[in-house]
């Protein structure tokens, strides 16, 4: 695994995800459990969409700039952990998320044990002696 790889998943999440909620906001709501979407709602999960979309299209640019990859790589692990959390607390205490949370829970974990491994993983590297 390596930051291109990494960010061109990412990217490619992201922007799907992004268009989903711009194009089809009430069906992926409700996917979610989101039964009684309002105006209000369905307008802040068209923002969220195009917040993603935008996302997606850094993280597809970024992949390729070498000197920035960790501290791009630090900045999704830490959105990824906070991306966690909310869903969790979306699915438990403020139960908005009714139905089908696992696949974000999923996504978030993976992405943010990705960057994790990134980050601080442990390289392996052997070392000839001199004769």
């Amino acid at each position: 695994m390596n930051y291109r790889l990494m960010f061109t998943l990412n990217a490619i999440v992201a922007a799907v995800f992004g268009a989903l909620f711009l194009a089809a906001s009430k069906s992926i709501l409700t996917l979610f459990g989101v039964t009684d979407a309002t105006v209000a709602t369905l307008v802040v999960a068209r923002f969220f969409g195009g917040s993603l979309i935008a996302m997606g299209v850094l993280i597809w640019f970024l992949k390729d700039v070498k000197d920035m990859q960790k501290n791009t790589a630090i900045t999704l692990l830490a959105a990824s952990v906070a991306g966690f959390i909310l869903t969790i607390l979306g699915m438990v205490s403020d139960k908005v998320i009714r139905s089908n949370g696992w696949v974000l829970l999923v996504i978030y974990a993976l992405f943010a044990l990705g960057y994790a491994y990134l980050i601080f993983g442990v390289s392996v590297s052997v070392k000839k002696k001199r004769r």
